[in-house]
């Protein structure tokens, strides 16, 4: 099948098939690209986008302005279409009128979304719903923020944590067994903890007197890691290419979201097929790594905080608490003297 390119799309391969992701609507179409079940698909949807004139004192309306706002356009990009997918899984709300936009009316979307989509996704509904509704408090759109008081969905005793730390054995594994193009980039997030939106496009220029300096998409915070001699011979060992990013593809071209998602995803699942890694490796299960081994070996807060490029304490201390400090624990014992034994002695 010939594929073109069509303004506002983005193609992406699944399987041997062609598939799109619509830009505007940060929406995914479930159609093969190119079927009449697209083309019926796409016009739905840009229907959609047509008609979608917010009336005043509705949902839509709220949604609507803060999406054009400096606030939201400044956001980091991943932030930015996070925020957008969510406002998206809102449109049919648009027409509710603001009036009924309770606590009560947010905690039964909560559960709802919960049961549908999952705690994580439910959760971040509520955070975006509370965002826009301080910026309309602000430009007089809506007078109370109603997520305020609404408690969020609390994750299982059981459940097992998100982007849990790799081991060491996961990591050697991993490094030696995944295609030589993912290599690199997740070699780069084992020895830097850096986000993978920040792997990806970190340039050759980035790597400089011994250190890899870099300005964090997500929170704006310069970072300069020294590389570490096992990330320099695998830098030094990788094939060569022109593009201007650290990491490429088989063709030499800049590592995509999208791409490199599919691939790292079928790399994880083929060493899970096979028995020689655990349940949930994740990418940004890498910085959480990087974060506990810093605390594991001892390092205050803040540098585990300046390490990772974060602006507060609170991952840090997140670090802190699934370390295992327990060889730190036994230096504490030793100087520990409740009793005052030690200075009788």
């Amino acid at each position: 099948m010939t594929v073109v390119r069509v303004k506002g799309l983005k193609r992406y391969r699944v399987k041997g098939r062609w598939y799109a992701y619509h830009r505007k609507s940060s929406t995914r179409l479930k159609s093969e690209f190119g079927t009449a079940e697209f083309i019926a698909e796409l016009a739905t949807l840009e229907r959609k986008l047509e008609t979608r004139t917010a009336l005043p004192g509705t949902l839509g309306l709220l949604l609507g302005a803060y999406r054009v706002s400096p606030a939201y356009v400044d956001l980091a990009p991943a932030t930015r279409q996070g925020y957008a997918r969510m406002m998206n899984l809102l449109m049919p709300l648009d027409a509710m009128p603001l009036v009924e936009l309770t606590s009560q009316f947010i905690a039964g979307l909560r559960d709802r979304m919960a049961a549908k989509h999952g705690r994580r996704q439910a959760n971040y509904v509520m955070a975006v719903i509370s965002v826009a509704c301080e910026h309309g408090k602000e430009h007089g759109i809506i007078n109370e923020n109603p997520v305020k008081g609404v408690k969020r969905v609390k994750r299982a005793r059981d459940a097992k944590p998100a982007n849990r730390p790799w081991s060491l054995d996961e990591c050697r594994i991993v490094i030696s067994s995944i295609p030589q193009q993912l290599r690199l980039p997740v070699a780069l997030g084992m020895f830097t903890g850096l986000r993978k939106g920040d792997v990806l496009t970190l340039t050759k220029a980035a790597i400089r007197d011994g250190k890899i300096w870099r300005r964090t998409n997500k929170t704006g915070q310069e970072v300069s890691i020294p590389v570490h001699p096992d990330l320099a011979q695998l830098l030094a060992t990788a094939p060569r290419h022109d593009a201007v990013t650290i990491a490429a593809t088989t063709k030499g071209t800049p590592w995509t979201e999208s791409g490199f998602n599919s691939s790292f995803i079928k790399a994880m699942a083929a060493l899970k097929r096979d028995g020689k890694i655990g349940e949930g490796l994740t990418f940004h299960g890498l910085r959480h790594t990087v974060g506990t081994l810093l605390v594991e070996a001892g390092y205050d807060l803040d540098t585990v905080r300046r390490w990772l490029g974060q602006k507060t304490l609170a991952m840090a201390i997140h670090y802190s608490e699934t370390a295992n400090t327990s060889h730190r624990m036994s230096d504490v014992i030793t100087k520990l003297d409740p009793l005052g034994t030690k200075a009788r002695t």
